[in-house]
């Protein structure tokens, strides 16, 4: 007895001596430093009978990264183990580092970089949405648009992965969101995500894809749950969300930008951006600032980009993210010191080449040579093969990566059928069938007062339909004409449908086209009615879109020619000043003229200059309000409050949290009984509107009613019965807005245009914004303001104008503008129409004394 209790005595000895030394002891004191462990010879167990050697539960916090890689496999637990055996106690206080290696013992080796990527390649996702959400909008909507793939994308595996959120009514039995590319189905998926966005993802048959210009289709066919109204379809919506919206190929796939034919495959970011992210040094430089600004224009035009953001820095910023192309512009002499692997070749030679970023899927375009001659060279080589014939001379506007088909231009004399517009042929079984398309007209257009374009509509409905169903024709979001139906089923063709041209502008104009139908069972609405498939209405794409011929002659001042990227005088370039050569102001400066340049087609003819002259005839001023040189804001019609009230009042989206927080309006406590200031609101708002009655009687009562239908009938007003000239006032943008662009006419035949934010980053930010292509296409009129939280703009119309001749003098065109001006001066027109009658009257007399017979 005596041997066997002094051997356990010996064996539980040995096991508290083995645990002292795996183990810490537990210690309160944070700053306690553990000493290192000693020297221990390796062990001889197998490692799936160690210990752990981490505990099971820390309070490290989440996304800390632990002292050192864990390669211990976790041991299967032992039912006779205590729980201290396998994990050491729980410590509060702050993790130790760990302690240093002793010699002879072997650390844990982190994997190098390299190997890191070659175990894990990386997936290269591209985002296609050319917007940061596309909305599918009623029972039926659809969006075209093109993406670039590079040889190396096409030739590998891909999939396609959609985002999506729907609106709670759309049924999911009977809605469909539906995605082809290069006209072949590869999504067909019930709409039912109400609730969050909802992630799928399908895969593309190999060969589908293809280099180059690849078309994507998305449509959506939505139904409402429980309503079966007219009404109700406006309820119904489809929200494709960009960031989840993306092509994703094959692990090991490769992005090689292999030569400028390959721009257009950079692609866009979440938010449908194309960012140009210009390394140049020494940007102060005029040198610089002008080849610059030219180099951008070109990349721009080069790559198609619908919403070109242009960033100009003076160093490498590192890897390009998804949707940027970075541009190292310069001598080469100084360009190598700015980026890596810049070739030897450019100091001796211009060059131009594709390079690719080491260590991401990103490419640099080097644009350099050893002089500013060569230099030159290298940037007409970016716009060699790119520019070719222009948008005006083919009749057609670049829009394919944000809108398919392109965009035709209308000259006039013209029709368009709705095949050639991406318009098929629809049969269409539901209550409201929309249908869009846009058209393009030159910067000259004048003939907003009079004349008509002309719809033959070519469609056929059911005896189903009832009397009082509607087609309507709705442009640039107004609505313009309405075809009412009056009798039960019927096939239409070729019925004329008269759009007045009052709502169409210059530059892109979209069109939508809508069947509001009405029948008796949508009437009745019983259960499962709206899931009936019975088609009721068809449009063929036979039907045509026909312009007359029409006045063309260009006005000053006028934005619209702006938007349309070309000044109104085209022989003389117009000099650009920018308030500070620095990167923000070029980052502004490039944006813009990278728009201007992709809506023309080429380049824009400009000179760039430290300073206005007044001598300058055309000037495009680009800088903060506080950096405006005095007399410009009178020069261009703008109130100088401008330079007090914007400093005063930041926008929404400068503000931080806790000051967007204080904005809330309220009131102090009133003092007295709630229920007596209540009574002597109402009286006094009862007295104030009773005197206004008496005030004006039935006389001025009756002459309101006739000014508002003479208004509603004719587009007739007081204003319009007026002979004083008409004149600009200052303008002043609402305090809320973000940007604005201003234009006057200078005493000569040029123009002044400014264009000015809050602060240097917000002038780069808010003209970013400005170039999406759904925003840039309604600048107009003489003065635009920018909101910064919608995406549309405050036009201010233009009253004092000058007329530039734009086309080779015939007296058809002239006959034409006089029409379209007396149209919109009717008192001088009827004051000419009542000379010329006098005249006639006079002539007339005279002529029957002399030759008549006295009775």
């Amino acid at each position: 007895m005596r041997r066997v209790l002094i051997s356990s005595l010996l064996a539980i000895q040995a096991l508290g001596a083995q645990s002292a030394i795996a183990q810490t002891p537990f210690s309160m004191s944070p700053g306690a430093p553990s000493p290192p462990p000693a020297a221990q010879p390796a062990p001889q167990q197998q490692p799936a009978q160690q210990a752990p050697s981490t505990a099971p539960f820390e309070m490290r916090q989440q996304g800390a990264a632990p002292s050192g890689p864990s390669t211990a496999v976790p041991a299967a637990p032992s039912q006779s183990a205590p729980p201290s055996a396998g994990a050491p106690p729980f410590n509060v206080a702050p993790q130790r580092p760990a302690p240093p290696a002793q010699a002879g013992s072997p650390a844990p080796a982190r994997p190098a970089a390299g190997a890191a990527a070659a175990r894990s390649p990386t997936r290269i996702e591209r985002p296609i949405l050319p917007f940061e959400t596309v909305r599918l909008e009623g029972e039926t909507d659809a969006r075209s648009w093109t993406v670039h793939l590079t040889q190396d994308e096409a030739s590998s595996g891909a999939s396609i992965a959609l985002g999506y959120k729907n609106a709670v009514v759309v049924m999911p039995e009977g809605s469909r969101l539906r995605i082809a590319i290069n006209g072949e189905p590869v999504v067909d998926t019930p709409i039912s995500s109400s609730s969050d966005i909802k992630r799928l993802t399908a895969s593309i048959r190999p060969g589908l894809l293809r280099a180059g210009q690849n078309i994507i289709r998305m449509e959506a066919f939505q139904r409402h749950r429980t309503d079966c109204t007219v009404d109700a379809t406006y309820e119904l919506w489809t929200d494709v969300d960009s960031a989840s919206t993306k092509l994703v190929f094959a692990e090991g796939a490769t992005k090689t930008l292999r030569g400028l034919d390959d721009l257009p495959a950079v692609g866009v970011d979440n938010a449908g951006v194309t960012t140009i992210r210009v390394v140049a040094p020494k940007i102060y430089r005029p040198e610089i600032r002008d080849r610059l600004l030219r180099l951008v224009q070109l990349v721009a035009l080069r790559g198609r980009y619908a919403h070109p953001v242009i960033q100009v820095v003076e160093s490498d910023p590192g890897p390009s993210p998804v949707g940027t192309i970075k541009v190292a512009m310069g001598l080469a002499s100084e360009l190598r010191g700015l980026v890596t692997g810049v070739p030897d070749a450019a100091s001796i030679q211009p060059l131009t080449m594709m390079m690719q970023e080491p260590g991401s899927l990103g490419s640099t375009l080097v644009v350099s040579g050893p002089t500013w001659q060569d230099l030159d060279t290298a940037i007409g080589i970016v716009g060699t093969r790119g520019l070719g014939v222009s948008q005006a001379e083919r009749g057609m506007i670049d829009t394919a990566s944000w809108q398919w088909p392109e965009v035709p231009t209308a000259f006039g004399a013209q029709s368009f059928r709705f095949a050639d517009l991406g318009v098929p042929t629809q049969e269409f079984s539901g209550r409201r069938l929309k249908v869009g398309f846009s058209i393009n007209l030159p910067p000259d257009f004048y003939a907003t007062e009079y004349g008509e374009t002309i719809l033959h509509l070519d469609a056929a409905y059911t005896s189903a339909v009832r009397p009082g169903s509607h087609v309507n024709v709705f442009v640039n979001g107004m609505i313009s004409t309405q075809m009412t139906i009056t009798s039960q089923g019927d096939i239409v063709k070729r019925y004329n449908v008269r759009v007045p041209l009052k709502n169409f502008k210059a530059g892109l104009n979209h069109i939508t086209v809508e069947a509001a139908l009405l029948t008796d069972a949508d009437e009745r609405c019983t259960p499962g009615e709206t899931l009936s498939e019975t088609n009721r209405f068809v449009l063929f794409d036979t039907t045509t879109l026909e312009f007359p011929t029409y006045g063309r002659i260009g006005r000053l001042p006028d934005l619209a020619v702006l938007s349309s990227g070309r000044f109104p005088d085209e022989d003389l370039p117009t000099t650009v000043v920018l308030a500070r050569p620095d990167p923000l102001n070029y980052s502004a400066a490039g944006t813009l003229l990278a728009s201007m340049a992709r809506s023309a087609g080429a380049p824009v003819r400009a000179q760039f200059a430290n300073a206005a002259s007044a001598d300058d005839e055309s000037v495009l001023f680009i800088g903060a309000v506080d950096q405006i040189p005095a007399g410009l804001l009178n020069r261009v019609k703008v109130s100088e409050h401008l330079r007090m009230i914007w400093p005063s009042t930041p926008t929404a989206g400068d503000r931080t949290g806790p000051q967007a927080a204080n904005t809330d309006f309220s009131l102090p406590a009133p003092q007295g009984s709630p229920d007596r200031m209540a009574a002597a609101s109402t009286d006094e708002v009862r007295k104030r509107w009773s005197e206004t009655f008496q005030r004006r009687g039935v006389f001025q009562q009756t002459i309101g009613t006739v000014q508002d239908w003479m208004e509603k009938t004719f587009s007739l007003s007081l204003k319009s019965l007026s002979l004083n000239e008409r004149t600009d006032a200052p303008y002043e943008p609402p305090q809320r807005a973000s940007l604005l662009v201003a234009q006057s006419r200078t005493d000569a035949s040029g123009v002044w245009t400014l264009v000015t934010a809050r602060t240097d980053k917000a002038l780069a930010d808010e003209t970013a914004r400005l170039a999406n292509p759904m925003i840039w296409s309604q600048v107009a009129g003489r003065a635009v303001a920018l909101d910064p939280r919608e995406t549309k703009l405050q036009v201010e119309p233009i009253k004092e104008y000058r007329f530039v001749q734009t086309q080779p003098p015939s007296l058809s065109n002239l006959r034409l503008v006089a029409a379209n001006w007396m149209s919109a001066n009717i008192l001088p027109y009827a004051l000419l129409m009542l000379a010329c009658c006098t005249f006639l009257g006079i002539a007339t007399s005279l002529l029957l004394n002399r030759l008549g017979r006295h009775s």
